[in-house]
């Protein structure tokens, strides 16, 4: 059964396999997001350089965008864009450690129950689980930010 799903996914279309690469997208404009509005809470000295923080979103936006046009075009050379695909590994990781870091400097700001730095990290970084952890929280201090 297992090898039945696996060989029909390979014999999709490459556009039809682009369709679910997009998830990476939401992903970066949510942590984005946690940065941008946490911080304007946070003092001067705490807070997330921005021109970092949109580096940090922007190259991996950049690398997405640039492969899904490489692979619907059947250009892509993987020995080439390797290093590239690193690059862009190592800038989503260090914004989860920057988005978990906004977090836990937000919550000693303003007083209130400090999370785990390693719990919101892996929250982070296993999304489909952590939003469901996180993103009540986020809620409620995008309340007290307003």
């Amino acid at each position: 059964m297992k090898t039945d799903l696996t060989k029909r996914y390979l014999s999709k279309r490459p556009k039809n396999i682009f369709w679910l690469s997009l998830l990476g997208i939401p992903y970066l404009i949510w942590m984005y997001s946690i940065g941008i509005e946490l911080n304007k809470k946070n003092t001067k000295s705490s807070r997330m350089n921005k021109i970092l923080l949109n580096i940090l979103v922007g190259y991996p936006t950049f690398y997405l965008i640039s492969v899904w046009i490489l692979i619907l075009t059947g250009n892509i050379n993987m020995e080439k864009t390797l290093p590239f695909h690193f690059a862009a590994m190592f800038n989503i990781l260090l914004l989860m450690i920057l988005t978990s870091r906004t977090i836990i400097k937000f919550e000693k700001r303003e007083r209130l129950k400090e999370s785990n730095g390693i719990g919101l990290f892996f929250g982070i970084w296993y999304y489909f689980i952590g939003i469901w952890y996180i993103q009540p929280k986020m809620n409620d201090y995008i309340k007290r930010v307003e």
